[in-house]
């Protein structure tokens, strides 16, 4: 099983579930630091038959979205990506809509690899520039 992580919509959690044959998306209502909570949430759906230890891949959708989701979803990627020795794919929001078709370009990915944020425009932190 693969599993593609979208923050890309504000408050949103897109979470796709895919293998060669099948799909599975599921939505979440909740904030970015909520991201690992719906995966372990995504882990208990008995008709999915998903264990995060048997993951194969994972894509992250970058460049939309916002400056703090982005990363989060990155690091979250990455961080499983290490510990399975698994490879990761960073995709836009149109590549998301297909996954499956990205199944051979994950693969060829090198694991040990880390993804990076891509961000839409200039990060708003701080004060205004006057």
């Amino acid at each position: 099983m693969y599993l593609l992580f979208d923050l890309s919509q504000k408050d949103t959690i897109h979470l796709i579930l895919f293998d060669k044959k099948t799909i599975a998306h599921k939505f979440y209502s909740g904030r970015n630091r909520e991201l690992l909570c719906c995966i372990h949430n995504l882990s208990k759906i008995k008709n999915l038959k998903f264990k995060i230890k048997n993951l194969a891949g994972i894509m992250v959708v970058v460049v939309s979205g916002g400056f703090t989701s982005t990363r989060v979803a990155c690091v979250v990627a990455n961080t499983f990506a290490y510990v399975l020795r698994i490879p990761l794919l960073a995709v836009t929001t149109t590549q998301a809509s297909d996954p499956q078709k990205l199944i051979p370009k994950l693969l060829k990915q090198p694991k040990g690899q880390y993804i990076s944020a891509t961000y839409s425009g200039e990060a708003n932190i701080g004060r205004k520039k006057i």
